[in-house]
């Protein structure tokens, strides 16, 4: 049983000092800027101005409502619903927290489609998008068969990594603030996994 602690205790301390040392990595930012600056395809902008809305706090919110409505109306699993929309929502608050506390500026928004004014780290799309790519198939796995959870994960997994590549394309958010979310996404699934095994 100490595993799965340990784990969650090294994704969170690795999320803090990411965040802490985020000017350490002011280099390798840098570098992949440039580099999705040089391969950034024009044709692509429609599906990451997308991911953006689908992956924002209003939609994923009415997104995670209505998957808990359905665990607990439908499956009168009201507990999973439960722990599904209570790890989500307190992942965004230590976002929202993290990006007050850090206060990482954003990258100049050249190509971004809307100015994003607040803290960068972290990238709160990328966390959140993560965690429910795990989390909703984990909520559902006693009710759905395994082949429609293996698409189910593996459509939201795609969406979670073009959600992440979003971030840099749209030049609203540096490499570590994805790395940072993904860090809280981890630990927030592990958390919920234990919750709900």
């Amino acid at each position: 049983m100490r595993g799965p602690w340990i784990a969650i205790l090294l994704c969170l301390a690795a999320f803090l000092v990411l965040g802490l040392a985020n000017p350490w990595f002011d280099t390798v930012n840098l570098v992949v800027r440039r580099w999705v600056n040089r391969t950034r395809r024009p044709q692509l902008r429609s599906l990451m101005i997308l991911t953006h809305h689908a992956n924002d706090i209003l939609a994923l919110s009415v997104q995670l409502v209505v998957l808990s409505l359905l665990a607990g109306l439908l499956f009168h699993d009201w507990y999973r619903a439960t722990v599904l929309s209570a790890s989500v929502l307190i992942q965004t608050a230590v976002i929202g927290v993290s990006k007050q506390l850090t206060s990482v500026d954003r990258p100049p928004q050249i190509a971004s489609h809307i100015l994003m004014t607040t803290g960068s780290y972290p990238s709160g799309h990328s966390s959140v998008s993560l965690s429910c790519a795990f989390l909703i198939p984990a909520v559902f796995r006693s009710y759905l068969p395994p082949p429609l959870l293996a698409v189910l994960m593996g459509y939201l997994l795609v969406s979670a990594l073009l959600t992440a590549y979003g971030r840099l394309y749209l030049d609203v958010h540096w490499l570590t603030d994805i790395f940072g979310g993904w860090l809280l996404a981890a630990a927030t699934v592990l958390i919920s996994r234990m919750l709900l095994a």
